[in-house]
């Protein structure tokens, strides 16, 4: 009877751990792509990022670095790199003041905000819209796809981990994600 009751509990637990594993998956939604204007404008997400909610909210630094790549397919060759953009996304909780301060920083521009709503800021920090990537003009004719990587690490240290620095992870999230191929065709 012991054994059976023991076979049921770890059972259960197995299938309830599983399903929790995977609900909480962080995934990157998109990359969608338009060309607007003859430059392509693309849109990204992050879904899933309860374990980041909870550091966040526990007043530890994050930061969320996104990069897009525009890449062209080769039939015989490796892809060929054409363009890229880094947008990084910095945030912290002031357990004093009971805000979120925010920054984001795209190589040219620097945004900082302040949240007091913890959904307001997290529409903020885990969504790049309307990044402008390449000008189709200045492209050659071929097809080209998207690849979308996001990390996140954390900028403050325990004073421990000091001693650990090389045992112990910088980037503790590491997501990547293609497009679907696309063909850019010669503009006269």
């Amino acid at each position: 009877m012991k054994k059976q009751l023991i076979i049921i509990i770890l059972a259960l637990s197995s299938v309830f751990t599983a399903s929790y594993a995977i609900a909480v998956t962080p995934q990157i939604t998109g990359p969608d792509m338009e060309i607007i204007n003859n430059d392509i404008i693309v849109n990204l997400s992050i879904d899933n990022v309860t374990e980041l909610e909870t550091t966040i909210r526990s007043g530890i630094e994050k930061e969320i670095i996104f990069t897009i790549e525009l890449l062209r397919v080769w039939r015989f060759w490796p892809d060929e790199f054409i363009v890229s953009k880094k947008i990084t996304r910095v945030i912290k909780y002031d357990n004093l003041r009971e805000i979120y301060r925010a920054s984001s920083y795209d190589g040219i521009t620097r945004i900082e905000k302040r949240f007091k709503d913890f959904n307001t800021m997290k529409e903020w920090i885990f969504n790049v819209n309307a990044v402008n990537l390449a000008n189709i003009r200045e492209l050659e004719t071929g097809s080209y796809y998207l690849r979308v990587m996001v990390e996140s690490k954390s900028l403050e240290q325990l004073p421990v981990i000091g001693l650990l620095m090389h045992l112990i992870p910088e980037v503790e999230m590491s997501l990547a994600k293609e497009s679907a191929p696309f063909i850019i065709k010669e503009n006269k």
